[in-house]
C-alpha cells in the first residue's frame, strides 16, 4: 500500500504538500552544503512517512531546528528560526541590492577552495557579526573586509587568504582556463561538471564533442582516425613501412594523429575564452598541454593544466564494470576489452605531464580529488594575485 502524501498547514489554513527540495534551499540559505541539507530533508520525510497527514509548518520548523541544533548548534538552529538564513541586511552592490544569505557566501567561500564546513561556519560567523553590529546595509566592499576579518579572527587565516586573493583575482577581469585531460574512465567529465558547480563557471568543453563535429565536416580520407576512438585511433592510420608513425607504438602513434587534427578547435576554442574574458573547463582526453600553443593563454589569464590518472589496470577495468550498469549506452564493455590500449595512452599521458611539471591526480575518490584541484586553482590564482589585506581598505 502506497503511503499518503505528507501536507504542509500553513498560518492561514492552506494545504500545501511537503517538498524536500523547497526545505533543501531553506537549509542551504543558513550556509549548510547541499549534500548534509539534503541528507537532513530526507531523514525528516522518511521520520514522517506514514506517522501523519496533516503537519502544521510551525511543527515542521521546529522538528528541523531541533535536527539543526542536534548536528550543528544553536548558531545555525538560530539563523534558521530567524527567517531561513536571510537576515535584514542588504548588500548594496552596482547593478542593486540584494538580501544578505548565509547561503550564499557559504556557497562563494566554498568556490575560494575554502572546505564546505569552514565555509558554512564562517559564512555564519559573518551573518551574526553583521547583526551584533545592528547593520542595516552594507557594501561589497565593507563585506569583504567583515568576511575577511572574521575568517581570520575565527581562526581561519588560510581561508581568509584564499578570499582575498579569489577576490582580487575577480576585479582583474582575467579569466580562469582549467584544462582536465586524461584518458578514458579517469572520471574528468564528472570532475568538470562538479568544478562548474563550485567555481560558477558556466561554460564548458569537451573534446570529444568537438572530434564528432569535426568528423562531420570531414571526409575520412582527410582525417582517417576520427572515426575511431583515441585508444584505437591507430587503425585509421596509413600501413606505410618505414614512417614516423610505424616506428612508434601505434596506440601513441594514432592518438597523436587524431590530436593533430582536434588540436586547432581546442586551441581556438581557448583562446575565444581568453580574448572575451570568460571562464572556460576543457575536459577530454586530448587536452595534452605540452602540445598547446598556451604562451598568450599564460600571460593573459589564470591557466590550471591538470591530468587525471587511475593508479592500477584493475582499478580502471573496476570503473568500466561500474559505468557498464549505470551508463549501458557508453559502451563499457568494448573499453574493457581495449584496456590494455587505453593503460598505454594513460601511461603516455602520465609521463608528458610529469616532464612538464603539470599535477597528475590519482583520482581514487571523486570528493578528495575536488579538493585537490581546487587547492591547485587556488594556488594558482595566489601565485599571480597574493592576498593583500590593505587592498581591502
Amino acid at each position: 500500500m502506497a503511503s499518503k502524501a505528507l501536507l504542509v498547514e500553513t498560518a492561514t489554513g492552506e494545504r500545501l504538500p511537503f517538498l524536500r527540495g523547497i526545505l533543501v534551499q531553506s537549509l542551504v540559505d543558513v550556509g549548510i552544503s547541499f549534500t548534509q541539507a539534503y541528507a537532513i530533508a530526507n531523514r525528516l520525510r522518511n521520520q514522517l512517512d506514514g506517522d501523519t497527514e496533516v503537519m502544521s509548518t510551525h511543527e515542521l520548523r521546529r522538528l528541523v531546528g531541533e535536527e539543526l541544533e542536534r548536528r550543528f548548534g544553536t548558531q545555525i538552529r538560530g539563523d534558521y528560526d530567524a527567517g531561513g538564513g536571510v537576515s535584514r541586511v542588504v548588500v548594496r552592490r552596482q547593478e542593486g541590492s540584494e538580501p544578505f544569505s548565509t547561503g550564499v557566501l557559504a556557497r562563494h567561500l566554498e568556490g575560494c577552495g575554502i572546505r564546505s564546513e569552514v565555509a558554512a561556519r564562517g559564512a555564519a560567523l559573518v551573518h551574526a557579526s553583521l547583526r551584533e553590529q545592528g547593520v542595516n546595509q552594507v557594501g561589497r566592499k565593507e563585506l569583504r573586509q567583515v568576511v575577511y576579518a572574521t575568517l581570520k579572527s575565527g581562526g581561519f587565516k588560510d581561508a581568509g587568504n584564499r578570499f582575498l586573493s579569489r577576490c582580487h583575482f575577480n576585479d582583474s577581469g582575467e579569466p580562469l582556463i582549467i584544462l582536465l585531460g586524461g584518458a578514458t574512465g579517469t572520471g574528468k567529465s564528472t570532475l568538470a561538471t562538479r568544478l562548474a558547480y563550485l567555481l560558477d563557471i558556466v561554460r564548458t568543453q569537451s573534446t570529444d564533442m568537438m572530434r564528432e563535429i569535426i568528423r562531420c565536416y570531414l571526409v575520412p580520407h582527410v582525417a582517417p582516425t576520427l572515426g575511431y576512438s583515441s585508444f584505437d585511433a591507430w587503425r585509421g592510420l596509413p600501413q606505410v613501412e618505414g614512417s614516423a608513425a610505424s616506428a612508434q607504438d601505434p596506440v601513441i602513434a594514432g592518438f597523436l594523429a587524431q590530436f593533430g587534427t582536434v588540436r586547432v578547435a581546442l586551441e581556438a576554442t581557448i583562446a575565444r575564452a581568453v580574448k572575451e574574458r570568460t571562464d572556460l573547463i576543457v575536459d577530454g582526453v586530448h587536452v595534452m598541454p605540452t602540445y598547446l600553443d598556451l604562451a598568450e593563454v599564460r600571460s593573459k589569464s589564470v591557466l590550471v593544466p591538470l591530468v587525471l590518472a587511475v593508479t592500477t589496470r584493475k582499478r580502471l577495468d573496476e570503473q568500466f564494470k561500474r559505468r557498464s550498469r549505470e551508463a549501458p549506452d557508453r559502451d563499457s564493455d568494448r573499453h574493457r576489452e581495449m584496456l590494455s590500449e587505453i593503460w598505454t595512452l594513460q601511461t603516455f599521458m602520465v609521463d608528458q605531464a610529469q616532464k612538464a611539471d603539470i599535477p597528475v591526480l590519482v583520482n581514487w575518490d571523486m570528493n578528495e580529488t575536488v579538493d585537490q584541484v581546487m587547492d591547485e586553482v587556488m594556488r594558482r590564482i595566489g601565485e599571480r594575485f597574493p592576498p593583500d589585506p590593505e587592498a581591502l581598505a
